[in-house]
């Protein structure tokens, strides 16, 4: 389960997932490899059946990830609600991957307001190696209800609102326990001012031979 111990940067990470693809491994293989990993990781974590999930997916291949760890919890008994932070998904490995939580009947909310339960564990798939800058206000809205809420909190790849490259964090950063690396770990995980929000950093691989 474990990954390399390589640090790469987002766009060494992107280059990683090109030639991996290239060598016969699809993007939407390495969207199921990495969910699936996640979910493993939080079940092995703690006791998920019974437990109140929350996971905020962002429109892109985070958000994917987010739909397929979804997908996971659900079927061990998790009571799963997916948020959809910045409406439907719009790349098309994500939008398959929504498509599957519909057909499962996973409850899928457009506005956190309109959850009216206290989530035991949180999941944070919004942004990824892809964000950079500040995190617009629809987005705060989320990313303040997690740092706010008691639940016990797993990023997939990145915390949203940190850039994955230098490790800078918008103010309303979402504050992980835990932030899972996909096949590898990213200078902000190593970035020691970023750690107050990455939390305890792990690595999960995705079916990625190593080069």
């Amino acid at each position: 389960m474990m990954a390399n111990k390589q640090v790469v940067t987002c766009q060494e990470m992107k280059e990683i997932e090109r030639r991996a693809a290239e060598g016969g491994l699809s993007y939407y293989q390495m969207m199921e490899n990495a969910g699936t990993a996640a979910a493993s990781f939080i079940t092995e974590s703690q006791q998920v059946d019974g437990k109140k999930v929350l996971i905020f997916c962002g429109k892109g291949n985070n958000g994917g990830d987010g739909f397929v760890v979804a997908r996971k919890l659900s079927l061990e008994g998790a009571l799963v609600t997916v948020v959809l932070v910045d409406g439907e998904p719009k790349t098309e490995d994500a939008i398959k991957n929504w498509k599957i939580c519909l057909d499962m009947k996973i409850p899928i909310i457009v506005d956190v307001a309109d959850y009216k339960e206290e989530p035991d564990i949180i999941v944070d798939a919004i942004y990824g190696t892809g964000f950079r800058g500040e995190l617009k206000d629809s987005v705060k809205r989320c990313t303040k209800y997690i740092n706010e809420s008691k639940a016990k909190v797993y990023a997939l790849d990145i915390a949203t609102g940190l850039n994955g490259d230098t490790g800078e964090a918008d103010e309303d950063a979402v504050v992980a326990g835990y932030t899972i690396a996909f096949h590898s770990f990213k200078p902000v995980h190593l970035i020691e001012d970023a750690q107050k929000y990455c939390g305890e950093n792990v690595s999960v691989d995705i079916g990625i031979k190593d080069e």
